[in-house]
Formats: C-alpha cells, sequence, structure tokens
C-alpha cells in the first residue's frame, strides 16, 4: 500500500514536473520570503524532473531511448559554457559553469517539455 502511494507520488511529479516547480516555489517563498530566491531553489530542485519528464515524453511519444542523445546534449552544453567563462575570465569555476549550466538546463528542457506536450495534444 505504502509502496504503491509512493510509486504514484514519483509518477506524478515525474510526468507534472509544472506541478513540483509550483509547489517547490511557493514553499521556498514561505521559507525565504524572498521571491528571487524561491524561483532560484524551484529552479534547481526541479531541473532534474524535467530532463526525466522529456526523456520519458520522447519514449512514449517516438517508441525509442533518447537518453544518449540528450546525455550527448547536456556534455556539450556543459562543455560549451566551460569554455565560454574560460575565454572570457582565463579560469574556470567549476562553481559558477556548474550554476550557469543548470539554469540553461532548466529553460531548455522547461521549454522541450512544453513543445513535447502540446505536440502529444495534436497527436493524439
Amino acid at each position: 500500500m505504502i509502496m504503491n502511494l509512493f510509486a504514484y507520488f514519483a509518477g506524478t511529479i515525474i510526468t507534472m514536473p509544472i506541478l513540483a516547480t509550483i509547489v517547490v516555489y511557493l514553499a521556498g517563498v514561505k521559507v525565504f520570503r524572498h521571491k528571487w530566491k524561491a524561483v532560484h531553489t524551484a529552479v534547481n530542485w526541479t531541473t532534474f524532473l524535467y530532463i526525466i519528464a522529456v526523456g520519458t515524453m520522447l519514449k512514449i511519444m517516438f517508441g525509442n531511448s533518447f537518453s544518449g542523445i540528450i546525455l550527448a546534449i547536456l556534455l556539450a552544453m556543459f562543455a560549451v559554457i566551460a569554455t565560454v567563462q574560460w575565454k572570457m575570465y582565463t579560469e574556470v569555476v567549476f562553481a559558477k559553469v556548474f550554476k550557469v549550466f543548470w539554469r540553461v538546463c532548466f529553460l531548455l528542457f522547461l521549454l522541450l517539455y512544453c513543445l513535447l506536450v502540446l505536440t502529444g495534444i495534436v497527436l493524439h
């Protein structure tokens, strides 16, 4: 019984990451009392959910696993961000690179998630 509830909860969060983002944002506003800190917290905590949701939606819609392609895109983005930081500042601070990378991932996968939802609605 408890495992079923956990599975349903995890499935809901993975298939509806926008709901998780809103919940984390509202909790962040209550805890931090600062809207931008709450936004950053929501982005940091839900980016992985968007990556998983996009991979799952691609597999369901097209029947193939795109995890290798997603991983290659993530690695390429990280390399590009690290190279840009190296060219601009002649020093690579990986904490800053990862922060920018994670926020870009959020924006990219949020966009892909929305596009896949719209595509799924149109196709089915």
